[in-house]
């Protein structure tokens, strides 16, 4: 399969096709692509068993397209993981490089890749390489009633949002206490006796259990 059509597939999955029509205006906004250009491509997708599409309803990943998806996932959270541990990448710069690698790694490098790194659960930001219900365990930080505590177990993989949590010292596995919510811009919490302020908007892109 080419590099193209694996980034339609992933676009897809990551905009909720394995269990939602999307439409191909939010596959071209996704890809930053023309829409005529995505409807040539669903074509061959659906000729190819990967997605199955409805006139005015959109697409969605077949079982063999949802499979294909996870395991395209699957590679470019093992390179990100790979980035960071072995070769000291930041986590905020390691997204672009797997996106590149994902596309060249055959099975078998993939296999081997996973071993040498002791097959890893989840990738520096918290995604889980394979079992999702993880993600459905948590809850946003903005969420977290007041004085409650609770552990980081993810964080949304953008950049800015990845910079701003690494200045404020925050990683995932901390665990930390929510001491203030009147603020309608902040939330006060807590981090082993130090006072964090983090901006709302950016606490619902921080998970934790």
């Amino acid at each position: 399969m080419t590099g193209n059509r694996e980034d339609y597939i992933k676009a897809i999955y990551e905009l909720g096709g394995e269990k939602n029509r999307i439409g191909t205006k939010s596959i071209a906004k996704s890809l930053n692509i023309s829409p005529p250009s995505v409807s040539e491509m669903i074509k061959k997708l659906v000729e190819e068993g990967y997605v199955e599409y409805k006139l005015y309803k959109g697409v969605k990943l077949t079982e063999k397209g949802a499979k294909e998806a996870l395991r395209i996932k699957k590679r470019h959270l093992l390179w990100e993981v790979f980035l960071v541990e072995k070769l000291g990448y930041s986590w905020e710069d390691v997204h672009e490089e797997a996106e590149v690698l994902e596309h060249i790694t055959s099975p078998k490098l993939e296999e081997l890749l996973e071993k040498y790194l002791d097959y890893p659960k989840v990738c520096p930001h918290g995604t889980p390489l394979e079992d999702d219900s993880y993600i459905f365990n948590t809850t946003s930080l903005d969420s977290v009633k007041l004085g409650e505590t609770a552990y980081i177990k993810r964080i949304v993989d953008e950049k800015e949002i990845l910079k701003y949590v690494k200045a404020m010292d925050l990683k995932i596995g901390d665990n930390v206490k929510i001491l203030e919510k009147d603020s309608h811009e902040t939330i006060k919490i807590e981090k082993n006796g130090v006072i964090i302020d983090i901006e709302k908007n950016l606490s619902k892109k921080i998970f934790v259990g």
